[in-house]
């Protein structure tokens, strides 16, 4: 019986034995294969993206080399021996391309390079049919925005990369070119066993091969071919095997006494694991390659679209913590010409160094192509110091750049764009917000970042006429003033009111304080605007006004060492006092230039004028400020109570608000109220003063006074908002 039950025993452990071995070799079997199979796709999809990055790099380099004026004077001149002299010198220097053409096939005009026989020009190197389909294929681009085009094609029998753009230097591309007739350059790199080499060593994959179109196609291989399907050939490669590597490993356990199964597999499993770890850290190595500018070694335009556009980026500029800086080097073509494209490729390497060490480490840094490059700014904490940090990049790049013996001064247009809390913007639109500032600050020759406000998407010939009409209306009285009401927490009486200008245009009809300002401010009307204000006050409110007027100052008139002196000059010719008006500045005034808007303010404060802070809490100001100005109100933006009651969280921040106030012996003023419950909800946070639609919309001093009137009614007994802004 023992020796029955024993056999049995045996038989059962054979065959457990056994089907675990062959389970175990299956699933080895299967695992192998599943490994291979993904090596492949890995690799082929790195082969599609490094074929798609060297495109993009040629098309950097025809980009860089086309922004010469000198070569389109040459060219067109028919001087032949001096074009070639110039330019052959540069690219025989340069290993990454291997041919150049210049053509305006209209005037019947060509050159050509090719490295293989640089001492004479050639006029032959491409057909008419590929250059007229470069020629194509660039206008669509140029329709869409683009300013350059690759194509595949071959001559000699041999496959080329080529990639075409207009030749010229111009402050607008889309405007000022003609992509159909204007003279063009084409620069080629030749799919050649260079080419395959850098293929291998970037994404780590062995043994490429380049077979041409002409023969057979191959199942698994990858096409070499540009956006528009032209295609020369297609790529095949060994594929990298991590599942055999595994099975070679597993033989031996598989082999072993069945004792030792169980820690064989687990070796395996731990070495299966450090191979996939392997495979996935080449995946990650190709990919940053892919992802990081070959030159600077800083991310490329196209990480830097992948990373704004993520979700916790898209979060952040959706809550208005978002902002871009956006630079464009000055003197980097005179250096080019100076000392040859080695010298402008240090100052590339340079510049990215230096924004490196300037930047947080938290802030994307990125060159956009050419010698542009761009900072995202994400989060509530790195916005704060936006400006702050524009200005630190652009006194780094006016420092004189040393290459060799050779000394250069570069500098920067530096253009930024802000999202707002009250009106958020996406990464794209900063983007190309901050490219407009850069663009401004290039084409007035800025030393300081510009940053940009709605004005800029006008044309200029749009914000001349703007301006020319504002003399105007200031003359034909177009201007005017309302007054908001600002009333007292506890009672609703009023003992305040906020001055707002308005401009009603006699055939534009109404245009927005966001429009008109900004132009008044760099055409220096808006001295003559805040003198109409307080003029406006001075006539509509008289001495025995029993309460303030508030009204708001502009940045560019706290440069006028006069301003105190004159607005109490105003006022005294109407028997007023200065007491009884209130100076408004937002936060953004502060980050300007503190120490001058410090004295400003100071001197404002000397002569009796009241000081208040306004927009609290949209992305500058801090406790600090609120110590060492001479501040008696901050008023709490409106962001703040138009999400009031929506959970804990916003009540607390509110509350501690009131507290800070409290603290620093500020009277605290909550804007944008438009409902009972939220003034309800104000008054038990602790809320000295009350403002917005609630309590009235901006009226005629004729109406402030009916208002005041009429007693107060009780706030329970509508709870319905306007429509409409609580402040504009």
């Amino acid at each position: 019986m023992a020796k029955v039950l024993e056999r049995k025993l045996g038989s059962y452990i054979n065959i457990a034995t056994l089907v675990s071995l062959i389970a175990t070799v299956l699933t080895i079997y299967f695992f192998v294969g599943a490994l291979n199979r993904n090596a492949i796709r890995t690799d082929t999809q790195l082969l599609t993206a490094g074929i798609a990055a060297a495109a993009e790099q040629n098309e950097v380099w025809t980009v860089d080399y086309s922004w010469w004026d000198g070569i389109t004077t040459l060219f067109r001149s028919g001087n032949t021996y001096w074009l070639h002299d110039g330019l052959t010198d540069s690219f025989d220097d340069h290993n990454g391309f291997d041919f150049v053409i210049l053509t305006e096939e209209e005037a019947g005009r060509v050159y050509g390079w090719h490295r293989d026989g640089s001492a004479k020009p050639r006029t032959n190197l491409l057909s008419e049919t590929d250059v007229t389909a470069l020629r194509r294929d660039l206008v669509i681009n140029h329709e869409n925005g683009r300013f350059s085009a690759s194509h595949m094609l071959q001559f000699d029998g041999r496959p080329y990369l080529a990639s075409a753009t207009i030749i010229g230097e111009y402050d607008n591309r889309a405007a000022e070119i003609d992509p159909a007739l204007d003279p063009m350059m084409i620069i080629g790199t030749e799919i050649d066993q260079t080419f395959l080499n850098t293929l291998e060593a970037n994404y780590l994959i062995d043994n490429i091969r380049f077979i041409p179109t002409r023969e057979i196609a191959i199942e698994g291989a990858v096409p070499v071919h540009d956006r528009s399907g032209h295609s020369v050939g297609q790529l095949v490669w060994t594929p990298s095997q991590p599942g055999l590597q595994a099975l070679r490993l597993a033989l031996i356990p598989l082999f072993l006494f069945i004792l030792a199964f169980a820690v064989g597999s687990r070796i395996l499993g731990r070495r299966v694991k450090q191979l996939a770890r392997n495979a996935d850290e080449s995946r990650m190595r190709a990919r940053n390659a892919a992802r990081t500018d070959s030159l600077s070694k800083i991310p490329n335009r196209r990480a830097f679209m992948e990373i704004v556009e993520a979700d916790d980026a898209v979060k952040s500029a959706r809550k208005g913590h978002a902002a871009v800086i956006y630079i464009d080097l000055n003197g980097f073509k005179e250096i080019n010409d100076k000392a040859g494209h080695h010298a402008g490729d240090e100052v590339i390497k340079i510049v990215a160094e230096r924004l490196t060490n300037t930047a947080p480490e938290d802030v994307l840094i990125a060159r956009m192509g050419g010698d542009e490059f761009a900072c995202a700014l994400i989060g509530r904490e790195q916005t704060k110091s936006t400006l702050e940090l524009a200005r630190q990049i652009s006194h780094n790049l006016n420092q004189p750049v040393v290459i060799g013996d050779q000394q250069f001064e570069i500098g920067g247009a530096v253009g930024v764009a802000n999202s707002h809390v009250n009106a958020p913007q996406t990464f794209v639109e900063l983007v190309q917000d901050a490219d407009a500032a850069m663009y401004r600050a290039k084409a007035e020759q800025l030393d300081q970042p510009l940053t940009y406000d709605i004005s800029f998407g006008m044309e200029a010939s749009q914000r001349r006429e703007l301006e020319t009409d504002m003399e105007r209306g200031l003359e034909n009285g177009e201007f005017y003033v309302l007054y908001q009401p600002i009333v007292k927490a506890a009672d609703s009486t009023i003992v305040s009111v906020e001055a707002l200008l308005r401009w009603e245009h006699e055939t534009l009809g109404t245009v927005p304080p966001d429009v008109f300002i900004p132009i008044a401010e760099r055409s220096r009307l808006i001295n003559r605007l805040g003198d109409l204000v307080l003029d406006s006050i001075c006539a509509d409110f008289g001495p025995q006004t029993a309460h303030t007027v508030s009204m708001n100052v502009s940045p560019i008139q706290l440069n006028d060492s006069d301003l105190a002196d004159r607005f109490a000059d105003k006022l005294a010719q109407h028997d007023m006092s200065p007491s009884m008006i209130e100076i408004e500045l937002t936060e953004t005034v502060l980050v300007d230039n503190f120490d001058k808007a410090k004295s400003r303010l100071e001197e404002l404060n000397r002569a009796g004028f009241r000081i208040n802070l306004d927009d609290f809490g949209t992305g500058f100001a801090s406790m600090g400020y609120s110590k060492t100005l001479p501040f008696s109100k901050i008023k709490i933006d409106k962001s703040f109570v138009g999400v009031i009651g929506k959970d804990d969280g916003h009540n607390k921040l509110l509350q501690a608000l009131s507290l800070m106030g409290d603290a620093l012996k500020l009277s605290v003023v909550a804007e944008g109220v438009e409902t009972a419950s939220q003034a309800n909800m104000l008054r038990l946070l602790g809320f000295d003063y009350l403002q917005g639609w609630h309590f009235g919309r901006p009226m005629t001093s004729k109406a402030i006074g009916e208002l005041i009137a009429t007693p107060p009614q009780d706030d329970l007994a509508d709870d319905t908002p306007e429509a409409g802004s609580s402040r504009t």
